[in-house]
């Protein structure tokens, strides 16, 4: 088969990567078409012409074969940026995988695809579309923390409207809701007792910590493979804090039950042990005819319903988490140390290198290194910050939410947090059950620079308007 043509748009370029005799401009987001002449590149090309306006932010580059019948569908795919700057998912060499199109030959959804991946609101005739002016103005005035150990505002959630709660959260901005659980949930039917009855059969799927941290780092050199683990250099050049290891906690399954035996046997330990967003649909189905359902809160895109129990022992290192979040604290507390995600360079945001406990007969082992990295996981330690190796987290503002039984927290997806549970007053137990929501406003990530960006699977939030944006 021969190239008869080769096109690259908008070629300015810094840095580049090949792409089978293509070269795509890594700091561009690239759209590619490879194929035959015919009716797709008619409308890929007048596709492009509708993004003429985006010269310094969309690159077209096309890679035309003969030989091809032309109703032939020809490959159109999406390049994300991915230049030094850019996050990335995977820290191999090569391009980041990219979206497929999969239409039909018509501009306008050639159009649409691009715009959801490249989160341009442009029309075929290369005007933008209204709702355009308004994203801009959420994205631009998101909230942020402007002083330090700020705490949440407060309302009842028998006052709670779906325009109030809407409003909360195209604001971006954490709030605590109280009186948010169900009676079915504070009643003695979610006393461990009866929870035994109900469930005490059902596998769950368990975590359990030497000493109550959950995804914490701590010196790689503690581990005892770090010698004989080695890795590419390549990678090794893009972690961040390669000293280190983000470590996850032993896990095991077990029928509820004998969960609960462990979690009484260890209460006077430093041993934490801990259901950690456990999917209610999968492990304890039971439960789900108790939970709540909140009709302020449907506009938002149901993702998964976990329940979380433990001791009252554990903290949650910080970190952060690619979803919305409703948590609502069934008995016990849990205290939120929050920062808002305007700039993660504060947070030193990037691959940081896995490492996993091995429990047996109750002793915990350094010796599974992992041949993977964590994406959402801050090195630092916010209680004890080494501030000489970190200096940015001393610009980082927090947020201090505390949640008691019955209470909810809204956490807006890609804020940082560190939460610490206590346990209920007369019960060493620490219960609640969150949900979790396809994000609104939506990022790349690991990326210290890259910003929030509003998720046009959301657009329906945005009251329309007739005129279109200037030019």
């Amino acid at each position: 088969m021969k190239i008869v043509a080769l096109l690259l748009g908008h070629a300015t370029a810094y840095l580049f990567s090949g792409f089978g005799g293509v070269l795509l401009n890594e700091s561009c987001q690239s759209v590619v078409f490879k194929g035959s002449k015919g009716v797709y590149l008619d409308a890929f090309r007048q596709a492009k012409a509708a993004f003429a306006l985006e010269i310094d932010n969309v690159c077209f580059v096309e890679e035309i074969f003969d030989g091809l019948n032309e109703l032939t569908a020809p490959d159109i795919l999406f390049y994300p940026k991915h230049d030094v700057s850019s996050a990335r998912k995977c820290l191999l060499p090569g391009l980041p995988p990219p979206q497929v199109y999969s239409g039909s030959p018509i501009a306008s959804d050639i159009v649409n695809f691009i715009n959801r991946h490249a989160h341009t609101f442009r029309q075929v005739d290369g005007s933008n579309l209204a709702i355009a002016k308004s994203v801009k103005t959420l994205e631009e005035n998101l909230y942020t923390v402007d002083k330090d150990d700020a705490k949440c505002k407060v309302i009842d959630a028998n006052e709670m409207t779906l325009e109030m709660f809407k409003d909360h959260v195209l604001r971006n901005e954490p709030l605590i809701i109280q009186n948010a659980a169900t009676k079915s949930m504070l009643s003695p039917s979610w006393s461990t007792k009866r929870l035994l009855e109900r469930i005490g059969s059902n596998e769950v799927h368990v975590k359990v910590s030497p000493d109550g941290n959950f995804e914490g780092c701590e010196p790689l050199e503690w581990w005892q493979s770090s010698d004989s683990v080695q890795i590419p250099d390549f990678v090794l050049q893009n972690l961040e804090s390669p000293d280190l290891v983000l470590v996850r906690p032993a896990s095991t399954n077990m029928p509820f039950a004998e969960f609960i035996k462990h979690l009484i046997s260890t209460i006077e330990s430093n041993t934490s042990y801990y259901l950690e967003y456990l999917s209610l649909t999968t492990y304890v189905p039971e439960l789900l005819q108790d939970i709540p359902s909140y009709s302020w809160a449907d506009f938002l895109q149901l993702h998964v319903q976990n329940l979380w129990f433990g001791d009252g022992k554990s903290v949650g290192k910080l970190h952060f988490d690619a979803f919305e979040n409703i948590m609502v604290m069934v008995d016990g507390a849990k205290e939120f140390v929050l920062y808002d995600p305007s700039d993660n360079s504060r947070f030193y945001e990037g691959h940081i290198r896995e490492a996993k406990y091995d429990l047996h007969r109750d002793h915990f082992y350094r010796e599974n290194l992992m041949e993977s990295t964590s994406m959402v996981n801050s090195p630092i330690d916010i209680n004890s910050p080494d501030l000489a190796r970190y200096p940015l987290f001393k610009q980082a503002k927090s947020m201090n939410c505390l949640i008691n039984e019955g209470d909810a927290l809204y956490l807006p997806a890609y804020w940082w947090h560190e939460v610490r549970s206590y346990p209920a007053k007369g019960d060493h137990r620490n219960v609640a059950v969150n949900f979790w929501y396809t994000p609104v406003y939506d990022k790349s990530f690991p990326c210290k620079t890259c910003k929030l960006q509003f998720n046009v699977d959301y657009l329906n939030l945005l009251n329309e308007v007739n005129e279109k944006d200037e030019l």
